[in-house]
């Protein structure tokens, strides 16, 4: 039985042998595996006797194999032939140029705000630069400061007219007639720096004048009382506080047209005296010629003088006063606001005076100066 059974399977293998030659190949899938049943050690396995299986032989059928087509050869893939790289000649190989942090724009300091036009050098007055300080004149002192804002420079205690020039301060400084020749210095009130300057000499000329009326020359007591009076009130208006224009007091323009007839500076002598010397200029007129007013200011004082006859004072700011003297009206008030140009008064003959004419002085930091040194 058990050899039958043996011979049947057998045949039954060698039939599926020749069929699986037969079949074209397939993929196979993947077995799958399955779980191992491992039994218990206790458990002992159960032996059956194998059945008996009769197996007909049948005639085997083989299925014709196909014919084997032959193969035509795969070419290989043409590959492109490696290029051998050209050899040349090894050059030097420079530094990586260091990375540079990005730029930053760089920011210029902005310029000082430029000042006012009230307070630059007007063009007519450059000249100041190459002239002599003299007693009587007026000095150009270069600061080398350039704020917006101008120092504040004192000369005698007295404050002093500083404009804008370029790139810097000057300062315009009026020099009394009592001047010593000499090392002159002024001093910057904020920092207490100094600048120097030399005063020269100047031999102005004599004039002589004979007078009618004695007391011109020689005044009584009650005469030189109002002399004094009257001299304290000019001092105060040549004095008056300091104010900055919202226009350039300078140049100066000149009050009426005519002869002038006496210099500044001129040592005087009355009836053969000396006295003090000529602190204004004398322009020989017609009696009521009008007058104007040699720039925009406020008028500070009016008045008869002993010596100057009637009299108008004009502040024109930053320490510049003007004095017309020997007047025959006025036509201003003490407190009035007044344009270049506008009238004041005319020419007359009253006070000391020999003819109509007007007397003219011009103040500069409480000094007078000549008035053609700040003319247009």
């Amino acid at each position: 039985m058990i050899i039958q059974f043996n011979k049947g399977l057998m045949i039954g293998l060698s039939a599926l042998l020749c069929v699986s030659c037969v079949t074209p190949p397939i993929s196979q899938p993947q077995p799958t595996t399955q779980p191992t049943i491992t039994p218990d050690k206790d458990e002992k396995p159960q032996t059956r006797p194998l059945p008996t299986i009769s197996v007909p032989t049948t005639p085997s059928t083989t299925e014709p194999k196909p014919p084997v087509l032959p193969t035509a050869p795969v070419p290989e893939p043409a590959y492109p032939s490696p290029v051998k790289p050209s050899v040349r000649p090894t050059e030097p190989v420079s530094p990586p140029e260091p990375i540079s942090p990005p730029s930053i724009p760089e920011t210029k300091p902005k310029p000082p705000p430029s000042p006012s036009p009230a307070l630059r050098v007007p063009a007519s007055l450059v000249s100041l630069r190459k002239t002599t300080a003299v007693p009587g004149g007026v000095a150009w002192v270069p600061l080398g400061i350039q704020s917006a804002i101008p120092p504040k420079i004192k000369y005698k205690q007295r404050r002093v007219l500083v404009l804008h020039h370029g790139q810097q301060w000057v300062a315009l400084v009026g020099i009394p007639l009592s001047a010593k020749v000499g090392q002159h210095s002024i001093v910057n009130k904020e920092t207490g720096k100094r600048y120097t300057f030399k005063v020269k000499a100047k031999k102005y000329k004599a004039q002589y004048i004979k007078l009618k009326n004695k007391r011109h020359v020689n005044p009584t007591s009650k005469d030189l009382k109002r002399i004094r009076r009257e001299r304290k009130l000019m001092r105060s208006a040549f004095a008056s506080p300091w104010r900055i224009s919202s226009t350039s007091p300078l140049p100066l323009t000149q009050p009426v047209r005519g002869r002038l007839s006496s210099p500044f500076g001129l040592r005087r002598y009355f009836n053969g005296q000396p006295r003090n010397p000529h602190t204004g200029l004398d322009i020989a007129v017609p009696q009521g010629t009008p007058i104007a007013a040699a720039a925009s200011g406020k008028v500070v004082k009016t008045g008869h003088y002993f010596y100057t006859g009637k009299t108008v004072m004009i502040d024109h700011g930053q320490k510049v006063v003007t004095l017309y003297g020997h007047l025959n009206t006025i036509a201003v008030s003490a407190g009035q606001r007044v344009k270049r140009g506008q009238k004041i008064g005319t020419v007359g003959k009253t006070g000391r005076a020999t003819g109509p004419h007007l007397h003219w002085s011009v103040s500069l930091n409480q000094t007078l100066i000549d008035p053609k040194l700040i003319m247009q």
